[in-house]
């Protein structure tokens, strides 16, 4: 059995007496999962572990999967929901960011440059967990069974040589800057003074070599595991968030299992939740190094040179982030949601010091 396997089933032993295994031999049952990217690390050193070795060891075999990521299923981040909404699928891994469009409610849970660091980041996502299980229940017949998130988000740009090592916003005013998601818009046009274009994932790499990009953002890991020290020269240390993510379930099919079965994939799904989150500070790590200097084990290093922004810079970031990122959020929601503002203001605000405005 896989060591998170034991772990985890230890914590339900009470449930799984040799009654209630029984009442789960007799219920066998295989889902339908969706994954998140089949490049990168979360699906290939957690998610397809976890559907396709920890589950089923934790049930002796009676909880199954057949799970891909989206990436092999030909699927975009935007279509998850729905598709899981539909019955297509049972479970799904997915982002917020790439369902926003579907309810400005969840874009609240991941705005750019509000969090600063990955501890006040979880500490964001549980505030609003239950804002976002309201929404997920009411558009997507769907209750969230885990929240996590990807490695910090930087910026990646082309300068010239001998840029300060901490410069103030005016050196992106009017460059070209990868963009996704509403907030990541308006934080390049508002905070910046930059053009937000939107590129795919996978072409900004050569849009950057060939200087259509000046900058991008991603996060960490991510802009290592593609290779963006091959077209851009400057990794700057401010973090732009983490890019939260999510496991749900369909409702009829969560309904549709034995108290025992919910159980046993709840505490399977706790370790697994933890795991996740000590796997993103560790590949943040792992993404600023290898796009460095090292040491880097996953690798050749992208020998990028690190600089930050410089104390004004940090302030006048934080001040036009709620004037411009958080005001402009709160204006899509209301109008969409009456209430978000309020909520938001009473969750991820009040933790944060920041105020919603309308």
């Amino acid at each position: 059995m896989h060591v998170l396997g034991k772990f985890a089933a230890g914590l339900v032993a009470t449930t799984l007496a040799v009654g209630a295994s029984g009442a789960v031999a007799q219920e066998a049952r295989e889902f339908n999962v969706v994954g998140t990217w089949g490049v990168l690390s979360h699906w290939q050193e957690r998610e397809d572990p976890f559907w396709n070795e920890q589950l089923p060891a934790a049930s002796d075999g009676q909880l199954t999967a057949n799970a891909r990521p989206l990436t092999e299923l030909g699927m975009d981040g935007t279509t998850v929901m729905r598709e899981l909404r539909s019955g297509a699928f049972d479970f799904a891994h997915g982002v917020f960011l790439y369902v926003a469009a579907d309810s400005p409610v969840i874009e609240g849970a991941d705005l750019t440059a509000v969090t600063p660091d990955l501890e006040t980041f979880r500490q964001v996502a549980e505030a609003y967990r239950p804002v976002l299980e309201d929404e997920f229940q009411r558009l997507f017949n769907s209750h969230i069974l885990m929240l996590y998130a990807w490695p910090e988000t930087h910026l990646y740009c082309n300068f010239p040589e001998g840029t300060p090592e901490a410069v103030g916003l005016d050196v992106f005013e009017g460059l070209n800057v990868r963009s996704f998601g509403a907030s990541m818009g308006d934080f390049i046009s508002e905070t910046l003074q930059a053009v937000p274009v939107a590129v795919a994932f996978g072409e900004v790499l050569p849009s950057l070599e060939r200087g259509a990009l000046d900058c991008g953002a991603t996060g960490t890991l991510s802009a290592y595991s593609a290779n963006w020290y091959q077209g851009a020269s400057h990794d700057i240390q401010v973090s732009l968030g983490y890019t939260a993510s999510f496991l749900a379930v369909n409702n009829d099919t969560w309904n549709s299992l034995t108290d025992d079965q919910r159980a046993l994939i709840e505490a399977e799904v706790a370790v697994l939740e933890e795991a996740m989150w000590e796997a993103t500070a560790r590949d943040t790590a792992d993404g600023v190094a290898c796009m460095a200097d090292g040491p880097c084990d996953r690798g050749d290093t992208g020998g990028m040179t690190q600089i930050t922004m410089t104390d004004e810079a940090m302030q006048a970031m934080r001040e036009s982030i709620e004037s411009g990122v958080i005001a402009n959020w709160a204006q899509r929601c209301e109008e969409r949601s009456p209430g978000c503002v309020e909520n938001w203001n009473n969750t991820i605000g009040q933790l944060l010091g920041f105020e919603a405005r309308l």
